[in-house]
Parts: C-alpha cells; sequence; structure tokens
C-alpha cells in the first residue's frame, strides 16, 4: 500500500483546519446579522405601534370633545330613551349629571393593527384607546385655599403629620399673596433667594398642583404620598397618601358633590365632628339602587334643592359654600392608545365652552 507523504498530510490538515475556521466565521456573520435584523425587526414594529398608539391617544380627546358636545344637548336627570343607535347617549348623560364617564373604543387590525402574528384569531393586533373624563370640580381649586382651616382639612386627608402644617400652611399663603411679609412659619424672597438654586416666589396663583413643590415645606411625598420620615419619634416610619388626587388649579372654591372622591369630600372644613356621616349619606343617596337585571342605576343630586332635601346636614352655612351639583367648564381628560403591548398615554387639563375644547395642560406618558 502506497503512503501518503507526511507533508501532503500536514498540508491537507491545515488546508482543512483553515476550511473549518472559514465557515465558523462565515456562520458567525451570518447569525449577527440574522441577529440584528431580527432586533431591527423589533424596534421597528415596536415604534410602528408606538406611533399608532399615538394617533389612537389623541384620537381619544375627539371622542372626549364629542361626548361633551352632546352632553350640552342632553337634559339631565331624565328617563328619555335614547335612539337604540346612538351609543353615546349615556356617557353624554352621565357627563351631563356630573358624573365620571370611561370609555373604550377597539379597532380591528384593518384600521389600527398589522400583521404580526400576535393575536390568536386572524393574526392582527387590535389597536384600543381608553378614554376617561372627570369634571374637574371633583378636586379642590387649590388657589382657592385662603383659609387655614381649608388646609387643615386637605392635609389631614393627605395623613400629612400635624407638626409641619403651620410651615406647609403659611408658606403656601405667602407665596399666594402680593406682599413680601413673611408669616411666623412661612417665607417669602429671602428665603428663596438665598437656596442653593434661588428663585423668586410667585405671588400669585399656581398654574400646576406640581407648582407646590416650590414651596418651601412641601416635597414630592407630600404631593404623592410615600415614606415622609424613615424614622419618627415612636421608631415607624410615617407613610403618607398625599393631597396631588385633591387638587386642582381651575374652577372656584365649591365641589360636585356627584362626582367627587370620598378623598375629596372628607377635605370639607367641618369641625361638628359629623364628617363622617355627611359623606357616608352623600356617597349613599347618590349611589342609586340595583335594578331587576342587576343593573346599579345611580341616583345623582339634580340640583341643589334636590341634595339640600335629600342630605339635610349641608344646609348649616359652613357647609353650604363648598358644595354644589353644578357642571363645570374645566375636566380632566385621560386618553390612553394600545397597540399590541405597546401603550402611549396623555393626561390633559381642557376646557369646553360649549362649541370648542381647549387644552389647557398636557402631560405625555409611556
Amino acid at each position: 500500500m502506497q503512503r501518503v507523504p507526511e507533508e501532503r498530510r500536514t498540508r491537507s490538515g491545515s488546508a482543512l483546519v483553515v476550511v473549518l475556521w472559514v465557515v465558523l466565521l462565515l456562520s458567525m456573520i451570518v447569525i449577527a446579522l440574522a441577529f440584528d435584523a431580527h432586533i431591527e425587526s423589533r424596534m421597528t414594529s415596536y415604534y410602528r405601534k408606538r406611533m399608532k398608539a399615538h394617533f389612537l391617544m389623541e384620537s381619544g380627546l375627539q371622542i372626549a370633545e364629542l361626548v361633551m358636545n352632546k352632553s350640552t344637548k342632553i337634559r339631565p336627570y331624565t328617563d328619555a330613551e335614547p335612539d337604540e343607535e346612538d351609543r353615546w347617549f349615556e356617557p353624554a348623560k352621565r357627563l351631563a349629571e356630573g358624573d365620571s364617564v370611561t370609555l373604550e373604543e377597539t379597532f380591528d387590525g384593518g384600521q389600527a393593527g398589522e400583521n404580526d402574528g400576535e393575536s390568536p384569531e386572524g393574526g392582527y393586533t387590535v389597536g384600543s384607546v381608553t378614554v376617561t373624563i372627570v369634571s374637574e370640580r371633583a378636586r379642590r381649586n387649590v388657589n382657592r385655599l385662603t383659609l387655614e382651616e381649608e388646609w387643615e382639612s386637605i392635609l389631614e386627608v393627605g395623613d400629612i403629620p400635624e407638626e409641619r402644617w403651620p410651615e406647609l400652611i403659611e408658606s403656601f399663603l405667602d407665596w399666594l399673596d402680593k406682599d413680601d411679609n413673611a408669616r411666623v412659619d412661612g417665607a417669602e424672597s429671602d428665603y428663596y433667594e438665598n437656596l442653593e438654586t434661588p428663585y423668586m416666589p410667585q405671588n400669585g396663583p399656581l398654574f400646576t398642583v406640581d407648582e407646590l413643590m416650590l414651596v418651601k415645606g412641601f416635597t414630592r411625598t407630600i404631593l404623592y404620598g410615600g415614606v415622609i420620615e424613615p424614622e419618627s419619634d415612636r421608631g415607624d416610619p410615617i407613610i403618607v397618601s398625599g393631597i396631588a388626587d385633591l387638587l386642582t388649579t381651575f374652577g372656584d372654591r365649591k365641589i360636585n358633590v356627584n362626582s367627587a372622591s370620598r378623598r375629596v369630600l372628607m377635605t370639607l372644613p367641618d369641625r361638628s365632628g359629623d364628617l363622617d356621616l355627611i359623606v357616608d349619606a352623600i356617597i349613599e343617596e347618590r349611589s342609586g339602587t340595583v335594578n331587576s337585571d342587576g343593573v346599579v342605576e345611580p341616583a345623582y343630586f339634580e340640583g341643589d334643592a334636590d341634595l339640600l332635601r335629600r342630605v339635610p346636614e349641608l344646609r348649616q352655612p359652613k357647609l353650604r359654600q363648598y358644595v354644589t351639583t353644578s357642571g363645570s367648564r374645566y375636566f380632566r381628560v385621560t386618553s390612553t392608545g394600545k397597540v399590541g403591548a405597546v401603550e402611549k398615554t396623555v393626561r390633559s387639563i381642557v376646557k369646553y365652552d360649549g362649541r370648542k375644547l381647549t387644552i389647557l395642560q398636557w402631560r405625555e406618558e409611556d
């Protein structure tokens, strides 16, 4: 048998090693390119969905304007039967009666989705928009809180420690007034000018609730809740619920009892000790009854006279000046557009004057 020369075997082995390395490198390049293409495809899909979610989110403002416009043409508290094809009648009627409204519209793949196989039926991503409309009269106007007892009720509901009340209240009143004379526990320009990042006090009304964080003593925790003191005298951390959900910068001193939450109703400045019972009575009266079909039929207060008749405790002047059943021109509209798992949300404050909707505040969130 003829033997292969050693040198030839070595060259063949080296060539095989080179071929294997070339194949390995080409495989790695192909895998890398495929991975990059996959990532780019996923990113493109995400941004495409995000853009669609953004447009759906904006369409929520159009839906809100439609419902507001229709609510101005509906007589509230009536038993009138709507046209079966008019799907906007019920939410518009609830809005006209002072209630909050939540609407959800879903679009099929041909309108808002894409054929990416994420949906089990038809292979389409379903797009949707959810819109919530709440009257700003469901909150207290922070710029109208000019009495200490009004602030004390707000801070008590927000679980703020009582020893902090004087600084918070007087600093806010100093921020609001026109002069430069600081109250005992308050602050004026001499305080703010000596901060690490100095600024001047407003000496006027707030434009947003978040501006409270510029006022001496107010922090994000006081506004939005959390641990305000990691260690207290009793050893446990002090956790507060916050006050931002109680406040707005629009409207008058009154709150609409048809839409205000229990927390907001508990901020009414009553010192009789019966506020819990009064608020329970308001909520019970407006909650309505369950009909034979198991559907809750709300019993909103049909006017101030109806409110005082059904909750006579509100006739006392101290409370009467803070409550109403009248609607508002200002609304808090939250619109969320969703395509697949991608969401885009805007939280806005709008003014509707009966003819057109004007956006006053706009904050987008992913």
